[in-house]
């Protein structure tokens, strides 16, 4: 049963995962002109909305490769709304209390950064989500929380975000695929790794965007032209621009 369950939660995983954490940040540090922000980027010990729980020293890995205090050159950045091109600024400090993932970035002086400070200050921002991967032999499936048990992951980036209901945000996955077409994915999901694991840390982080904005299409259903043509009204069509 176990088994299954991992297999069936590998086979509609996308390769690289979103989850959100809602927690008011430090206002009254801002608001006396402060651009640290301090929070949490995840919780410990609670079941998520994918039936996950993570437990401290799932990062641990993560955070000696590419934390704050790493001699890495590519070192996990805070970004907006887990945009690559668009880095709010570095952590200072990136640890796992007995809470969650804790965070304190220094925002740069940049019109992005200063709009997020600002509905931070307002109450508009209040929630913040992580990009990561699974390391799958590292995840145990517990009958009796019904729940994953998350042991390690790959941590790419935190993010300050607008909404944070949506664990998997803005992924969609691969929907319902037969088998034949599930045991493809799987494959080209193995193959994608290896290749992967070749590039840097910023290239893999570049990549794994792009082909998440593929993933999304698959659920697309694009309009019937058949049906448009007994509408009197006209109707707005949809470009590619859209999408993303």
């Amino acid at each position: 049963m176990e088994k299954d369950k991992l297999q069936i939660k590998r086979a509609n995983t996308p390769a690289f995962c979103y989850r959100a954490y809602a927690r008011d940040v430090n206002r009254k540090e801002l608001e006396e002109g402060s651009r640290i922000v301090k929070g949490y980027l995840a919780s410990f010990g609670t079941k998520d909305d994918a039936g996950d729980i993570l437990i401290k020293g799932c990062f641990a890995k993560s955070l000696t490769e590419h934390g704050p205090d790493s001699k890495s050159n590519q070192k996990i950045v805070h970004l907006w709304q887990h945009d690559h091109k668009t880095p709010l600024g570095k952590y200072l400090v990136l640890e796992e209390t007995e809470q969650g993932l804790y965070f304190e970035a220094e925002f740069d002086g940049i019109p992005e950064a200063d709009r997020a400070i600002a509905q931070y200050k307002s109450g508009t921002l209040n929630q913040h989500s992580f990009g990561f991967r699974y390391i799958w032999d590292k995840i145990e499936y517990s009958n009796e929380q019904d729940a994953f048990i998350v042991k390690e992951v790959v941590l790419f980036e935190g993010s300050t975000v607008t909404f944070g209901c949506n664990p998997n945000t803005p992924f969609l996955g691969f929907g319902k695929s037969a088998e034949h077409d599930r045991n493809i994915l799987k494959s080209l999901e193995a193959e994608t790794e290896i290749t992967l694991s070749a590039l840097g840390y910023e290239k893999q982080l570049e990549v794994r965007k792009i082909i998440a904005k593929y993933q999304s299409l698959v659920d697309f259903k694009p309009i019937d032209k058949e049906s448009l043509r007994s509408k009197p009204e006209p109707t707005k069509k949809i470009s590619i621009n859209d999408l993303f």
